[in-house]
């Protein structure tokens, strides 16, 4: 039987998963699945009994839809706000009398690199190598085989507030997934979400999603920072119940069905009833779409300027040639393309990951998970488990895809 591997993305708003099996040219997604989120909020898991029922519900209509499925390996997103990182450098003196460096002269000084002091209460989650310095000069990808005195190696390590990372492995022992890997899921977006040329050249990959803003920067090839912030389409949902005195649940119709980014693209008279999504509301009360446009964009700037803030930090605000890419639920809004074009400066598209099943069905709400399954399937150290639960009943296959 085809090894079956699986990707989650535990969102605040819905939880995305990933069955997939690898290709001779690649791999292919055979079932995706997005379920209404429990026990998850800004990122991490609030309420562990609520996600825990939600996260094994799903697997078990997986296993009711796949029969006989055994997950070869499981890879889970973390995207806490709670995560820094770091740049680090370790260093090895070449063991080898001739002075080429071996295998093991490069694994002592990532070693090294990685013997970072964290502070109280972090937990290392994952380990990016950027480059080798050989005798302090010269700056390469593969240091094996080359000669030299001393290997230096550079790293960015990325910890994460250690009870965010506790509660994903309760999560896990609780459903049978012990060994599943936990990887960054803006990391794993962006890699996926960016061109080689975007990441050469300097670019942005901005994942809007309903509880948290990542942000993903690039350049020269490399990973050069990374951010999640504690905001996004939820607080929106939550400025419309207030600006017009409705349910969140209304409020989150509104937003999608007549929300628009930008003010100045609402045509002039345009509005909407508001009792066609608040049946509180007085019969015939109409709301104009400029002043729904007005709540969104306010919010949407203030995510875009935080962004932008941080950009200035790393020098990198109105410098990245590739652009800004975006994802996540909160790209489909309307004209928020324009919207970050202008407080960015700079070209703005919506991601289009080269992977087939995307390309039929093109929703950015997709792009974090699909990102994790590619890392996965690239990877040669994924480890090999089976879920220890057993199978499930049958779940009817979920269609529906929630908004952001």
């Amino acid at each position: 039987m085809t090894s079956q591997h699986l990707a989650i993305d535990l969102g605040s708003h819905s939880i995305k998963a990933l069955v997939a099996t690898p290709e001779v040219s690649g791999w292919q997604v055979v079932m995706p699945i997005l379920r209404k989120s429990r026990g998850i909020k800004t990122g991490e898991i609030e309420d562990i009994e609520a996600a825990t029922e939600e996260v094994d519900s799903l697997l078990k209509e997986m296993e009711g839809l796949i029969k006989g499925a055994r997950f070869k390996s499981i890879i889970i997103g973390i995207n806490s706000p709670n995560i820094d990182i770091h740049l680090s450098k370790g260093t090895s003196v070449v063991s080898r009398a001739d002075g080429v460096i071996s295998e093991d002269d490069k694994k002592r000084a990532e070693k090294a690199a990685q013997a970072f002091a964290l502070n109280t209460n972090r937990s290392l989650v994952q380990t990016i190598f950027k480059d080798y310095l050989i005798d302090g000069a010269n700056k390469v990808k593969n240091p094996v085989g080359l000669t030299g005195l001393r290997l230096e190696a550079e790293a960015l390590l990325i910890d994460v507030f250690s009870p965010v990372v506790k509660n994903i492995d309760l999560l896990k022992e609780a459903i049978g997934l012990n060994n599943a890997t936990k990887v960054i899921l803006s990391y794993a977006g962006a890699e996926l979400a960016l061109s080689d040329q975007d990441k050469e050249v300097g670019a942005l990959a901005l994942d809007l999603g309903a509880s948290t803003t990542s942000m993903a920067v690039y350049e020269n090839g490399e990973l050069l920072d990374l951010k999640v912030f504690p905001r996004g389409g939820n607080n929106i949902t939550s400025d419309i119940a207030i600006g017009l005195k409705t349910s969140i649940d209304s409020a989150e119709e509104i937003k999608v069905k007549e929300g628009i980014a930008l003010v100045k693209k609402v045509n002039r008279g345009e509005s909407f009833n508001l009792d066609d999504y608040f049946s509180e509301a007085e019969k015939g009360t109409k709301i104009s779409k400029k002043f729904l446009a007005e709540i969104i964009e306010a919010r949407l700037v203030e995510i875009f300027d935080a962004v932008g803030e941080r950009l200035k930090q790393i020098s990198r605000f109105q410098k990245l040639a590739g652009g800004v890419i975006l994802y996540g639920g909160g790209a489909k809004m309307n004209f928020v393309k324009e919207l970050a074009k202008e407080r960015f400066k700079l070209p703005v598209r919506i991601a289009q990951p080269d992977i087939e099943w995307y390309k039929e069905n093109p929703d950015p709400t997709f792009v974090g998970v699909l990102g994790l399954m590619d890392l996965k399937m690239k990877s040669l150290e994924v480890p090999i488990l089976e879920r220890t639960s057993p199978l499930g009943s049958t779940w009817d296959f979920i269609k529906h895809l929630f908004s952001w």
